[in-house]
């Protein structure tokens, strides 16, 4: 079943080497791809032969094909397991896959794997006359070509894959994503998307990653623990009380909420489904903030507000232990311990964002009072991850995000101290993005090494989640202010992952908060992990849309993704204060003008969105990224309306004061915000602010919003506006200690991606200069 032992992946005369990269949808793309003339048709049946070496990944190719509706029949000659195999002659028209080692790998071969940048993963794939034949050096490599063949095969047009050959490898060792398995629960939120996901649904999760080459995922986990803790029952996500929306009688409902992995514990077996995938699974943690239930069922260890810090209106203790008590020490410890035993590879640890005042306590005041703010809470990580790293495991990973805080430029001296206190099997998943045209990453790359850094500041999806599920993916189109202020987004992302490749860190991690919608993000990470330079940021967003939902409605969905606006409701209301991540108002002419392109723009991406239907949007994935993207944009159109209304308000207020179109207007913005809210609450499980710690804290400010209408309306039109006093005014659990953004957003949105650039090639963000033309 080899090929001639003589060939090479590039030695068809009639071969084309340098085909488009649509021609064969693949994400990642192949580093090498050469298509040949003839096709080869997939039936229902494959004759699958495992080199005795790769023996023990028959489950997973069977499972692989099975999920294509393809049977597997097993040869006896070359494959384990040979009493379970039937014999390649009962299926004489069958489709033959082959998965060989070293041992039956054409010397040619084996020499372009061992040159790849990473011969562990990499692979060769031939596809020829009715064979397919992967070849690898390693379990990885073999892994990496079962995936491409799963894509191949899935997007096969008429059932045919043409014949061609691949050779391929990554461009960095660890591409990892972060999905949320809880965030802010029992604090700011309860759960919703990934989070209401039972062990069935994060396994189609896993696969999707393991058919894109993702080979880690850095599980966020904050909030009440989610999973068993006798040690520490009540620290737990189980039986939460809260509210939720029913539609059925148009008011909310009090439940109880547990977490599904409480309900059917699937975590241990999750791991070991993404370990055998070559996928490592870490469990990404507070460091001594949002560790599990602990400061809101014990209130007395948080870290302690002064007097001072109180008047000054601080309230943001609530998600903070002191690491001076006791008890704190010995339940932090434990935590690491049972997160360790349910069988994560290891623990990444974020350092709280607090980043104006330390706890005030005593005892905290007496070891660390000397010293600024920041610097008490880094000698506190080093302390802790000291006795984290005694109490795990020597082979569990330990990874910290540290070092976050202004000055964003920092002294090299002094970052320089801090590496030498880490302790040395600390990794860093945290680094700077593009701040000071990247001078400050390259600065970290050279104090800490690139061996130790995997990751950087990559969150345009934590954005889009902490900004109440909004789609911010790109921002072509935000106005110009908004522009020259806006950094976490999926431009700066891939920017960053090209500096990470162009670098040699080690891995690179994108913070993938929000999976409903923002597909793109995960699927960046894939294709600038693996053929990093194979397009420039519009190149990316052409093949992914199309991978993601095939030609036709792909090229639907880029144009959507181009135009789709990007509004959050506080953005409309001057008297509120200003979110850090989109600070500026759209009231006045030209705010009023901005939100009536968006109502435009939103209506058409509505009908694409209805194109993309009458086509036909075939799988899962593809269903769910099409129903979220129609929330968002409906919740966008209903945004700008209620916005048009009250600017028009503001308008007449000011002009004529005619209190007939006043009324009208007013009408108008209450019935937008209220259909906005109406849409968020049915469509999203957890949408009402919480108190459980005893601040009103949330996502969703639409009825703040709504309220501030409210109050502007009755100024002028009398008490029917009246504002509800119900409503609290509340703040954002990922807002408060983010506020230095509102001075070094523009500096960081017009920073030059500096680690991106390539020698002799164009730079990050224009056209992409690879030797292969795609």
């Amino acid at each position: 079943m080899s090929p001639n032992p003589d060939s090479t992946p590039n030695s068809n005369s009639n071969s084309n080497p340098n085909p488009n990269p649509s021609s064969v949808p693949l994400l990642p793309t192949p580093k090498r791809l050469t298509l040949g003339t003839g096709r080869t048709r997939i039936g229902r049946e494959i004759v699958l032969t495992l080199d005795p070496v790769f023996g023990e990944l028959a489950g997973i190719v069977r499972s692989e094909l099975e999920h294509l509706g393809v049977k597997t029949i097993r040869e006896a000659a070359g494959a384990s397991n040979a009493s379970d195999a039937s014999d390649a002659s009962n299926a004489p028209n069958a489709v033959s896959l082959s998965v060989l080692g070293r041992g039956e790998m054409p010397e040619p071969i084996e020499r372009e794997l061992s040159g790849q940048d990473y011969p562990e993963q990499s692979y060769a794939l031939l596809s020829e006359a009715g064979r397919l034949t992967v070849y690898a050096l390693d379990r990885k490599g073999a892994l990496n070509g079962i995936a491409t063949v799963h894509q191949l095969i899935e997007g096969a047009s008429g059932g045919e894959i043409p014949d061609l050959s691949i050779v391929d490898g990554p461009d960095i060792e660890r591409r990892i994503v972060s999905p949320t398995l809880t965030w802010y629960a029992g604090f700011a939120r309860a759960g919703f998307g990934t989070q209401l996901w039972d062990g069935d649904r994060w396994r189609v999760f896993v696969d999707w990653c393991f058919r894109h080459k993702i080979n880690a995922l850095n599980v966020v986990m904050y909030g009440f623990w989610p999973f068993e803790f006798p040690e520490y029952s009540d620290t737990t996500l189980r039986d939460l009380r809260m509210e939720t929306w029913s539609p059925e009688i148009g008011d909310w409902v009090e439940v109880r909420f547990t977490h599904p992995n409480l309900r059917k514990p699937f975590l241990e077996d999750l791991i070991r489904y993404a370990n055998e995938r070559g996928i490592e699974v870490y469990a990404y943690i507070g460091m001594n903030s949002y560790s599990g239930g602990y400061p809101v069922v014990h209130p007395e260890s948080r870290s302690v507000l002064s007097p001072e810090l109180v008047a000054a209106g601080h309230v943001n203790n609530y998600d903070s232990l002191c690491t001076s008590r006791e008890d704190v020490r010995r339940y932090l410890i434990a935590s690491v311990r049972r997160i360790e035993e349910i069988g994560f590879d290891g623990l990444v640890f974020e350092e709280s964002e607090e980043v104006q005042w330390f706890c005030q306590c005593s005892e905290c005041q007496r070891k660390y009072g000397h010293l600024p703010p920041n610097e008490a809470k880094h000698s506190v990580t080093v302390e802790l991850l000291e006795e984290y790293a005694k109490a795990l495991k020597p082979e569990t990973l330990i990874g910290i995000r540290w070092l976050r805080e202004p000055p964003i430029v920092k002294d090299r001296e002094r970052l320089a101290a801090w590496n030498a206190r880490l302790p040395s099997r600390a990794k860093l998943f945290w680094a700077p993005g593009l701040e000071d045209d990247d001078r400050e990453f390259l600065k970290w790359v050279d104090v800490f090494g690139p061996e130790r850094i995997w990751s950087r500041n990559c969150e345009g999806s934590g954005f889009a989640a902490s900004l109440g599920r909004i789609p911010y993916l790109i921002p072509d189109t935000f106005p110009e202010e908004l522009r020259n202020y806006a950094f976490q987004h999926l431009w700066n992302d891939i920017a960053q992952f090209q500096g990470a490749v162009n670098t040699k860190c080690a891995a690179i991690n994108g913070y993938g908060f929000e999976w409903y919608g923002h597909e793109l993000y995960f699927m960046a990470t894939a294709q600038f992990g693996w053929d990093c330079w194979r397009f420039d940021r519009d190149g990316f967003l052409a093949h992914a849309s199309r991978h993601l939902h095939g030609e036709e409605n792909g090229a639907r969905y880029e144009r959507l993704i181009r135009s789709v606006p990007c509004i959050h409701e506080t953005q409309i209301c001057p008297t509120l204060p200003s979110f850090p991540f989109m600070p500026n108002k759209y009231v006045g002419p030209e705010g009023l003008a901005y939100l009536e392109r968006s109502a435009e723009a939103a209506e058409r991406a509505l009908r694409e969105l209805d194109e993309m239907e009458r086509a036909g949007l075939g799988n899962a994935v593809r269903r769910e990224n099409a129903e979220a993207t129609r929330i968002m944009v409906r919740r966008m159109k209903e945004a700008a309306e209620a916005g048009i209304a009250f600017n028009r308000f503001l308008a007449e207020r000011d002009g004529e004061g005619d209190r007939g179109r006043m009324k009208r207007h007013a009408d108008e913005a209450l019935r937008h915000a209220e259909e906005d809210y109406r849409i968020v609450k049915e469509h999203y499980f957890d949408t009402k602010a919480h108190d459980w710690t005893g601040v009103p804290i949330g996502e969703y400010y639409i009825p703040m919003v709504v309220n501030e209408y409210r109050k502007t309306f009755a100024a002028s039109l009398g008490d029917e506006y009246a504002p509800d006093d119900s409503v609290p005014y509340m703040v954002g659990g990922e807002s408060l200690p983010w506020e230095w953004l509102l001075e070094w957003g523009p500096k960081i949105a017009a920073a030059k991606p500096l680690a991106a650039a390539r020698p002799n090639a164009a730079p990050a963000g224009t056209p992409a200069g690879r030797s292969e033309a795609p």
